[in-house]
């Protein structure tokens, strides 16, 4: 029985490679809308190939008869969330140049009143603990891959889908509010104001001046995808792998705890991501699952209408 449901969702379009798509897709609509396409004509032309490799993918696998092509599909759409990514430093300030960190201070100096969250945090600063999570905090892919990676090797691929396809939705939820609320942090916007600087241990400045490098001034706080996928990791866990869930939730909330620690957001900004975390636990895995084995009780018009769509491509193309 699994094995033909499988069989069959392989033959057409992948929820994470639908919701890939669709993101590119959304991103380049919105830089022909907000923004001239000449600023920005590599991203264009990057999301134009993403495009067309994920279409390119799904066709091939008609074709396909070796395991590793198999391989090579679960996993192919990773390195493309992490591309898409890269784009909001570029992007964001082309399609959305009003950043927020204003109200987003206001919001958190009001919650701690009148105190920044990141100032008081100076007074349990310690190198061990900044060494160890920064460390955490830049493992951050590894979390949500961890889980994907247990349940494929067990060879539990419907559970794998599910989860992979959930985490994406997760991923990509995060990205649509950077576009909406674009905000650079606090390490930028209350330097000024902080009077204890971040010191580690061994490897605290290679791994700290290295994402710096690596992102720049990226406007990716709110809401806090580090804390959304998180929360949403440490869910699906509890669901699909208990035995998991423990090292995740620690893991998790290291992790949480290490993004106002290190300046990197607002305390605003992981409420939000905690909640968009919980509303993508709530309707991921259960879009995921209509999905893949469909529900003739549930009536499901859009997804009914993209797989209508898909059958309908592939009738063109065998004509």
């Amino acid at each position: 029985m699994l094995e033909s449901i499988l069989y069959n969702y392989d033959q057409r379009i992948h929820l994470e490679e639908l919701l890939t798509f669709s993101m590119a897709l959304l991103l380049n609509i919105l830089i022909i809308i907000f923004s001239h396409f000449t600023l920005a004509p590599v991203t264009f032309t990057m999301n134009i190939a993403i495009m067309l490799l994920i279409i390119a993918t799904v066709f091939a696998q008609r074709f396909a008869t070796s395991k590793l092509f198999s391989i090579y599909r679960d996993w192919y759409v990773l390195p493309l969330l992490v591309a898409i990514f890269m784009e909001h430093n570029m992007l964001v300030p082309l399609i959305n140049p009003n950043d927020i960190d204003t109200y987003l201070i206001k919001i958190d100096y009001s919650l701690f009143f009148g105190n920044h969250p990141t100032i008081l945090v100076e007074k349990l600063i310690h190198p061990i603990a900044t060494e160890l999570l920064q460390i955490v905090y830049a493992s951050f892919y590894f979390l949500p891959f961890t889980l994907c990676l247990l349940l494929y090797l067990k060879e539990r691929k419907v559970e794998f889908h599910v989860v992979a396809s959930s985490i994406m939705f997760g991923f990509y939820l995060s990205y649509i509010g950077y576009y909406i609320f674009p905000a650079i942090g606090p390490r930028f916007t209350l330097a000024q104001l902080q009077t204890k600087p971040l010191e580690g241990l061994l490897l605290f400045n290679f791994v700290h001046h290295g994402l710096a490098y690596l992102e720049g001034v990226t406007r990716d706080c709110f809401p806090s995808g580090h804390t959304l996928v998180s929360i949403l990791t440490v869910l699906l866990a509890m669901k699909y792998h208990k035995r998991f869930s423990i090292i995740a939730t620690v893991w998790a909330v290291l992790l949480i705890i290490s993004t106002v620690y290190l300046r990197y957001h607002y305390v605003i900004d992981v409420i939000a991501g905690f909640c968009v975390g919980l509303i993508a636990f709530r309707y991921g895995p259960m879009l995921a699952r209509l999905y893949i084995f469909g529900n003739t009780e549930t009536k499901t018009p859009l997804l009914d209408s993209i797989r209508n769509l898909w059958y309908w491509l592939l009738d063109i193309r065998r004509r």
